[in-house]
């Protein structure tokens, strides 16, 4: 593994998940210092000791996305525990596929929760650490983690569609703001990757043959490839990419 990430100063939120996990391992073992965040403090300081078996420089503290002073403290524990902060990962996020659907049968309350954890949290992260990560810059950089629900919509789950939706725009105006300083922002939008949210899915071969028979590769993600892209759109290599919404589907189309 190369170590094109050595001295950078990362902050994962929902890390002890799937995706969240692998792209804290990644950027671990290609030298970067890895804050890491999620809902139990059990898994988050399971995961700090695996970085630091990789070699790795890692803390980690328990949060709820949703609220901002436990959203401030995550971001005041990683920016001192490494001087400071180049790199958020805004990777939390929540699919109730039991509770969301189409508008005339979704409740506010449901709507709330989604948006809650999906979009407003990433407001959170950013607000309180924009002024490290333009502290860094130039080569600081935001990563958005959205879907192809994003730009693609679902017939199905309307209020995570907007949730992702909304972060368009907005991973777009932090890259108009805050492009001329040198601080990146860009928008991970992965399709069918195998993670305990689309278990129920990949479990079933009838709901899950249509996804697969739209995916152009014909089969379902793995966390590490999404890790591998965010990798590369953490790093100098990609000290030209912004506003972009970049597309980690295997070929999808819905």
């Amino acid at each position: 593994m190369s170590a094109r990430l050595r001295g950078r100063r990362c902050l994962v939120t929902g890390a002890t998940g799937g995706q969240g996990a692998a792209v804290s391992r990644r950027f671990a073992s290609e030298g970067a210092r890895v804050a890491v965040t999620d809902l139990s403090q059990q898994d988050v300081d399971a995961l700090v000791l695996e970085l630091q078996a990789l070699g790795g420089e890692a803390v980690g503290l328990r949060a709820d996305c949703r609220d901002e002073e436990e959203v401030a403290a995550v971001v005041e524990l990683a920016t001192s525990a490494f001087g400071g902060l180049d790199v958020l990962y805004n990777n939390a996020g929540v699919l109730l596929p039991d509770q969301d659907g189409p508008v005339e049968t979704l409740e506010r309350s449901v709507w709330d929760e989604v948006l809650a954890v999906n979009t407003t949290s990433v407001f959170l992260f950013c607000k309180h650490a924009v002024k490290h990560l333009l502290a860094s810059a130039p080569g600081s950089v935001i990563l958005n983690v959205g879907s192809v629900a994003s730009y693609a919509g679902d017939a199905e789950y309307h209020a995570y569609a907007a949730s992702k939706s909304a972060l368009i725009g907005y991973t777009a105006s932090l890259a108009q703001r805050y492009g001329p300083a040198g601080l990146r922002a860009n928008l991970i939008c992965p399709g069918f990757v195998e993670t305990a949210m689309v278990s129920q899915w990949i479990d079933d071969v009838h709901a899950s043959a249509p996804i697969l028979n739209a995916t152009a590769l014909r089969r379902i993600g793995q966390p590490e490839e999404i890790a591998a892209y965010a990798a590369f759109l953490a790093s100098a290599e990609a000290s030209f990419v912004t506003g972009s919404v970049v597309t980690v589907h295997g070929g999808l189309v819905k």
